[in-house]
């Protein structure tokens, strides 16, 4: 069978699309996105440009990231950590290679891939949603009350077994595009303001914290540009209309028991909830209370090694070792990592992997401000602020990153 070459350039729009979506569904599904993709990708060989390889270009620090992890291996405290570390970062080497020698995406093409990564989290949210409602009809049944837990964080996720925040990430970025350029990516307005209501929705539903203050970000950000766009004469009643939506957002989220009971809770204060377990949270221990310690924990640790690191597996082992030095015995039996990217980062390699990695995030910050694209600028906060209380150096946010990285640099600005 000959394949024609649109029919090539379509599968290949097919693997970028699957890839996109990434370990939403199941963390399996993140490496079988990547291997379509390559697969495409070899589907169209004839039509590569490996000169590309060899212009100096910013997805080159992909790269560069996972040669400084692939030299960490050979000082590594856990080889066989480490082995398993350095196939789960292959997609820096394997997506910047696909995006560097491909023939960049047309805009149709691009369009084709977001709508595809949206309308999955869509389906994502609507498949937890039935869920959570279904156990709630069961719930109500045996004689339960409505049960808030059923349709928030972990338990509103237990069908995919997903974390919070980095499904959040995903979904920002999915809010985001939906905000620059939702009526020309759906055609029809109404499709556009419900599939953003249904993810801002999601992203209230998942619960992760840092998740609510990206979105605030996000959301005021496109506030200030469409307003500094808008002529004089409707610039008051669209700000009204702006301001009205973000404050009644913030009241119905507010009104939410669980919601409102998270967030007190971040700043010290325990709800008396009827689901609640009073006498467990009265017995925590203080590493329950926050993450400075565990925080301490990794800083005494990069103190000894600042410039290089542990090497590439190493930073689960050192701090369990530190854990039960300092007698942090919840942070050993959950097996907590530092909840931290740029701690992570630092046991791991030290000073220059971080340098590295810094320079990746100085790159999208650059250009979005260069192109003014807000979808850039998004991504870029996504990332960085995310990576103050997770670790995206694991399978969730790798390919989330690398994917990302490599399309949105490879694009001209979206909304041009």
């Amino acid at each position: 069978m000959k394949f024609t070459p649109k029919f090539k350039r379509n599968v290949l729009v097919l693997g970028a699309s699957i890839a996109a979506i990434g370990y939403m569904f199941s963390i399996a599904t993140t490496s079988i996105g990547v291997i379509l993709f390559l697969i495409t990708w070899q589907l169209n060989f004839t039509d590569l440009n490996f000169r590309g390889l060899y212009k100096i270009n910013k997805l080159h620090l992909l790269a560069a990231l996972f040669l400084i992890l692939l030299i960490g291996v050979s000082y590594s405290t856990d080889l066989e950590q480490a082995q398993n570390d350095i196939v789960r970062h292959l997609s820096y080497i394997l997506l910047p290679l696909i995006f560097l020698t491909s023939k960049p995406f047309t805009r149709k093409e691009s369009d084709t891939v977001i709508k595809t990564y949206v309308y999955a989290l869509t389906v994502f949210f609507l498949i937890c949603i039935l869920n959570a409602i279904y156990r709630q009809v069961n719930f109500s049944n045996q004689g339960g009350p409505f049960n808030w837990y059923f349709f928030y964080r972990y338990d509103f996720l237990e069908i995919f077994k997903q974390h919070p925040t980095y499904v959040s990430m995903y979904v920002l970025l999915s809010i985001s595009y939906i905000l620059n350029n939702g009526k020309k990516l759906f055609k029809k307005k109404w499709a556009a303001i419900s599939l953003l209501i249904i993810q801002v929705l999601s992203i209230v539903f998942f619960g992760s914290r840092i998740g609510y203050i990206i979105l605030l970000l996000i959301l005021l950000i496109y506030t200030y540009k469409n307003l500094r766009l808008t002529p004089k004469k409707v610039k008051i009643k669209q700000g009204l209309i702006y301001l009205t939506s973000i404050i009644s957002l913030l009241i119905i989220s507010w009104n939410i028991p669980i919601v409102k009971e998270r967030i007190q809770f971040t700043f010290g204060h325990q709800q008396d909830y009827k689901f609640n377990n009073k006498e467990l949270i009265k017995n925590k221990t203080p590493e329950e209370q926050g993450r400075l310690l565990l925080w301490e924990d990794a800083f005494e640790l990069i103190k000894e090694r600042p410039l290089l690191g542990y090497g590439t597996g190493s930073p689960d082992k050192i701090l369990y070792q530190k854990y039960k030095e300092k007698g942090h015995l919840l942070f050993l039996e959950k097996k907590y990592n530092t909840h931290n990217t740029y701690l992570e980062l630092l046991l791991i390699g030290g000073a220059t992997l971080l340098f590295v990695y810094l320079l990746a995030l100085g790159a999208l910050l650059f250009l979005g401000i260069k192109r003014k694209d807000t979808v850039l600028l998004s991504f870029f906060l996504i990332i960085s602020i995310a990576g103050l209380t997770e670790t995206l150096f694991i399978a969730q946010g790798i390919v989330f990153f690398s994917f990302f990285f490599c399309f949105l640099l490879s694009t001209k600005k979206y909304n041009e």
